[in-house]
């Protein structure tokens, strides 16, 4: 283990490029302190059961121990802004209704009727009481029951026995958690070190703008090691080969913490996957090619890296974008996908040109599909003027994010690539021919460390 150290080189790498440290001690604008910290842990899991992405059994086992247990991003808070708005989140075994029930407190429902079991809700709405579509039983917002029809013909119910069963509730940067276990650590321990993390980055400055929604062929741990790893860049993305720098990304496990880790990856670095040795100005070219589709672009002044033009870039763009002056910020923010993931199933960027937040969701009953939900942020406004209301985008089998309009054609197409490319991954993993998959001893790091934690909660008793 390495910790809050200037420069890392992760045990058995052997390459000529540098490492992500390396590289922003050396930028014009180095980054934060939060970015000058590495911490290399050894986990053994060399080796996963290729069961664990596709057995029924061991599907029902996650919802049965892990989903339960866990603190699940159900959404965020200016998507339920009035007394009365409501979300429907769908967490693996129970349907949950997280209701604004007053201007400060928000609440976790079971959606079911504790008459006959129907759902209360089936869609995101508005309300002044929850009432069930069946039969007309109503509670108030505060879960306490109001109506009973034909009240005479349920003797033995009482109604301050009668609420609404509620999951627990809790806060972070704007991010609405749910626990449906009320045994389970508080959110802020579960999130160790990221709050700090996010001090000087903070998520409750941003709205939710772009929601797009997407089922995706593959077990949900499939798709969230898909991109919490860099390592499948060269050969997925192979047109990043130039300037992608996945082969100098930083992986971050810290001792004692199951429930975080990242990645920093820097742009404006070839690959090791990359052949031959290219100038700055070649890998400058590149992206601006790729990212514009164009070749008019200026040549660089002499002896300024890539990195240096390119962040500067991003910082002017964001700038007329957000209405906000990033002229100030570090280069690696500007410019790198620094991405942490919450145990199970959520990753969150703290880079200006990546405000996303991604959440994978299993499809009730299926090990091999997941519901995507890629959240897309922007600047909350300063005057005080309500923000815009999200924009929900549904994507069905044959629509592709190139062409959903919220992004330019090559984010969209990179976007696209990782769709394709997980589902014939599952078909890979359905296909056998060995019991299990390897992983890499530094690059997968965070992947060993998703199985470990796994572990833990599948071997717990029921």
């Amino acid at each position: 283990m390495n910790s809050q150290a200037k420069s890392k080189t992760p045990k058995g790498r052997i390459s000529d490029l540098p490492m992500y440290q390396d590289v922003i001690a050396a930028d014009v604008r180095p980054g934060p302190a939060v970015f000058r910290e590495c911490s290399e842990v050894e986990i053994d899991c060399d080796t996963v059961p290729r069961a664990r992405y596709t057995d029924k059994n061991f599907f029902d086992l996650e919802v049965k121990r892990l989903w339960p247990r866990v603190w699940q991003l159900a959404c965020r808070e200016e998507q339920i802004p009035d007394v009365g708005d409501c979300v429907v989140y769908e967490s693996p075994g129970a349907s949950l209704l997280i209701v604004r029930t007053t201007a400060t407190d928000i609440k976790a429902y079971y959606n079911t009727c504790l008459h006959r079991g129907m759902k209360l809700c089936a869609a995101d709405t508005s309300l002044r009481q929850i009432r069930c579509p069946y039969h007309g039983f109503t509670w108030n917002l505060d879960g306490s029951i109001a109506k009973i029809p034909t009240r005479w013909d349920f003797p033995a119910i009482k109604d301050s026995e009668f609420s609404l069963p509620e999951a627990r509730v809790e806060r972070w940067g704007g991010f609405v958690f749910i626990n449906r276990d009320p045994n389970a650590p508080p959110l802020k321990s579960y999130l160790a070190n990221l709050p700090d993390h996010f001090k000087d980055w903070p998520r409750e400055d941003v709205y939710l703008a772009i929601n797009l929604r997407k089922v995706i062929n593959a077990n949900w741990k499939a798709c969230i090691e898909g991109f919490i790893e860099a390592f499948h860049v060269a050969e997925l993305h192979s047109q990043a080969l130039p300037f992608g720098g996945d082969s100098s990304t930083q992986y971050d496990v810290w001792p004692g913490n199951e429930n975080i880790s990242r990645f920093l990856e820097p742009s404006g670095i070839q690959s090791d996957e990359y052949p031959g040795k290219l100038s700055e100005q070649q890998v400058y070219a590149a992206m601006m090619r790729t990212t514009t589709g164009s070749d008019a672009f200026p040549e660089l002044p002499a002896g300024m890296k890539a990195r240096t033009a390119l962040a500067e870039m991003s910082r002017k763009v964001m700038s007329q974008l957000d209405g906000r002056d990033y002229s100030g910020l570090s280069d690696t923010e500007a410019l790198d996908p620094a991405q942490y993931s919450i145990f199970p199933n959520i990753v969150i960027f703290r880079s200006l040109g990546f405000p996303y937040v991604y959440r994978f969701v299993p499809v009730r009953d299926d090990p091999h599909s997941t519901m995507f939900d890629f959240m897309i942020f922007r600047p909350k406004s300063t005057d005080g003027s309500a923000n815009p209301d999200t924009r929900q985008i549904n994507l069905g089998p044959d629509d592709t994010y190139g062409n959903s309009g919220a992004f330019p054609p090559w984010l969209g197409q990179i976007y696209d690539q990782d769709t394709v490319g997980l589902a014939n991954l599952q078909e890979g993993l359905r296909a056998g021919g060995t019991d299990v998959v390897n992983l890499s001893h530094y690059q997968e790091i965070r992947i060993r460390l998703l199985h470990q934690t796994l572990s833990r909660y599948i071997n717990q008793p029921d």
